[in-house]
């Protein structure tokens, strides 16, 4: 279990009537993310995140609050995308990229330092397509940072060639210094590194190639953090992340699993040894999905965070035995991509954003690690982004269901059950939401009101994890390879079989929708049932052929309709690319279609939406092609989201 203290009580009675969520309400709330505690626990940098009036685009700023008392206050003003703090070993200052309009790189990010004493703000150096990916070196000398290389391919003519894209290269600079100086060489990608406790090497997960889908073969290697050639030490066969160096710098410790999205994901924990290169699995058939690790100072446990089905976890991890002590359980860690903590050197205190049904905000945790057999983390409350949206919001009630499907396989859910209906007597419709990924997950958070927003129109929402979710272990995440649209869209229909054989939704008003992968899902459905009676289908795939050969992720496509170890290839094995294509079956759907993309989309290019429009519109199947200027796999500008909202609304109201 977990233990809460949390001082922002809302009142216990409102006097103003509770507000209606529409689809215009997420651009009234902030957001906290990436909250790093200072070394010596005294102080919480996070990012508040919000909807400026006025402006299309989502802005964070720096924000600071005292880690035991008093309210937080801003570090950073005006228009700006700040990103990625760091703070500095002796707590002085903090390290931060950050896209400052009007000032000189204003098209990037830029490295900037702010001095939490002073209030000093100043740019570090100058670096031509900018940086991401902040730290300081343990002995403060250096600040490390990535870079893309290079410039720019030129659009007219756009000519193709392999091998002519652009590296992310690793840097450092000196923190009184102006220029910046090459760590890796041009010519291989950093994805994730890690300083070394002395100072002296990078840990590093990279790629040889320079395009998004090369991190798919990603290798780990050690580098000189005063530059020079990178050695390879690993043979993987899948993906690594949150590398960790041991104390004393022999070993690293890494998540490493089969995931579908870049920079991301949740797995086993496995520990290289730097001395004889040997690796071992410490969490073999662990049954969820840590994300996060930091060693302690013994050199002998591991702190681990993750995923642990709709919720988080966190835990110790002796090295020599494999054991893990549950240290916080039942306690969601942000942000929705990645569940992390940031922790001082003993591991002593901790923080993490947490959401419930509000936003995330900034929580402290008190772990008294060296004092107890069985130690458990006090959290408590350090910021009240949305007290307005708290106390006067009319929250539909969301509720955990499991329910049973093929092979006996339990899957969890969300359902999130309507405020209203059109009266007292009549059944609800309903509507599924397929996460993306597969390598995603449902967590029972505040989902940017989106299925609040449903709700409060009259629907029922059902958000499953199917199998191919994060949060229930590698062979859980792993049983969607080679099966896409298989038992995973069994899943889907059990869990509205659950529903409607408990008389707690209408049976003939059933909608589905998605985005990315849930997209594909919501296309595949609609051609292998005529259950659903509406649908809407975003940045979705829809012919597996013509999207291997435009997507800038071919090896995800390669590696997930193959089997585990054996990728599948789209000349080859053909046949398997035609059979989870649903353009094959487009000729069953009756369900009318909604389909929605961004016309810059690289992920899933946007032919996947025009190819599914095409076949329904010459079958005279019901359907809307709406496609979005300047947005890429996700949607970032307010009257796009706005739009894609509302429109999704409007369709389910029509068509159920």
């Amino acid at each position: 279990m977990s233990i809460f203290h949390n001082k922002y009580q809302p009142a216990s009675k409102a006097a103003a009537q509770k507000q209606t969520i529409t689809p215009e309400t997420v651009f009234s709330v902030r957001a906290a993310s990436n909250a790093v505690i200072s070394p010596d626990g005294t102080k919480i940098a996070f990012l508040r995140g919000e909807w400026l009036p006025g402006e299309e685009k989502y802005q964070q700023r720096l924000w600071i609050v005292e880690a035991e008392d008093g309210d937080p206050h801003p570090l950073t003003r005006g228009k700006r995308k700040d990103s990625a703090p760091a703070w500095s070993p002796d707590g002085s200052m903090i390290a931060f990229a950050s896209k400052v309009e009007g000032e000189k790189g204003n098209n990037h990010a830029q490295l900037y330092l702010k001095n939490v004493q002073t209030d000093e703000e100043r740019q570090v150096c100058f670096l031509p397509n900018g940086i991401s990916n902040v730290s300081w070196s343990p002995d403060g000398k250096h600040i490390a940072f990535c870079s893309l290389e290079g410039d720019p391919q030129p659009q007219d003519p756009l000519v193709l060639q392999m091998d002519q894209g652009r590296h992310t290269r690793l840097w450092t600079v000196r923190p009184d210094y102006d220029v910046a100086e090459p760590v890796t060489p041009n010519g291989l990608s950093v994805w994730h590194y890690a300083w070394s406790p002395n100072s002296q090497h990078f840990a590093l997960y990279y790629a040889m190639g320079p395009y998004e889908t090369d991190w798919y073969r990603g290798q780990l290697g050690l580098v000189s953090a005063y530059g020079g050639a990178v050695h390879q030490i690993s043979q993987l066969t899948r993906q690594a992340f949150a590398l960790t160096w041991s104390p004393d710098g022999t070993r690293l410790a890494y998540v490493s699993g089969e995931w579908s999205d870049p920079d991301r994901g949740g797995g086993e924990i496995f520990v290289h040894s730097l001395k004889d290169n040997q690796v071992r699995n410490l969490t073999p058939g662990i049954d969820w999905s840590p994300t996060w690790l930091q060693w302690h100072p013994d050199g002998q446990r591991i702190l681990c965070a993750g995923w642990d089905g709709m919720t988080g976890r966190a835990a110790l991890l002796e090295e020599t035995s494999g054991t893990l002590t549950t240290v916080s359980d039942n306690f969601l860690l942000g942000e929705r991509g990645w569940p992390h903590l940031s922790a001082t050197p003993d591991l002593h205190k901790v923080v993490a954003t947490h959401s419930e049904n509000y936003p995330y905000d900034v929580w402290l945790g008190d772990l008294p690690i060296d004092d107890q057999s069985a130690p458990k983390i006090t959290w408590q409350r350090r910021s009240r982004l949305n007290p307005l949206a708290e106390e006067t919001l009319a929250l539909a009630t969301t509720e955990k269901i499991h329910y049973e499907s093929v092979d006996g396989w339990s899957i969890e859910a969300l359902v999130t059950w309507p405020k209203k209906t059109s009266s007292d007597t009549d059944l609800p419709p309903l509507v599924v939401n397929v996460h993306g990924g597969p390598s995603g997950v449902w967590q029972d958070d505040w989902d940017s009101y989106r299925s609040q927003a449903l709700a409060a129109a009259g629907f029922a929402v059902l958000r499953p994890n199917i199998r191919g979710s994060m949060g229930r272990g590698v062979a859980f995440a792993d049983a969607v390879i080679g099966d896409m649209g298989g038992k995973d869209l069994q899943d889907v229909l059990a869990g509205v079989e659950y529903l409607v054989n408990r008389n707690l939704v209408d049976s003939q008003r059933i909608g589905i929708m998605g985005w990315s992968y849930g997209g594909f899902m919501t296309a595949w459905a609609v051609t292998q049932t005529p259950l659903f009676k509406a649908a809407v289908m975003g940045a979705g795939i829809s012919d597996f052929h013509s999207f291997h050969a435009q997507t800038n992720i071919q090896d995800w496509d390669m590696r997930f309709l193959g089997q585990v170890g054996q990728p599948a290839n789209p000349l080859s094995d053909a046949a398997t690319y035609r059979e989870h294509s649903p353009i094959t079956y487009a000729s069953r759907v009756q369900t009318p279609t909604l389909i929605v993309h961004g016309d810059k989309d690289a992920c899933v290019p946007v032919n996947q939406a025009y190819a599914f429009y095409r076949a329904l519109q010459e079958q005279k199947v019901p359907t809307e092609l709406v496609t979005y200027p300047r947005e890429g796999h996700g949607l970032t500008e307010r009257k796009h989201m706005l739009d894609y909202m509302q429109r999704t609304l409007d369709w389910f109201k029509r068509y159920l």
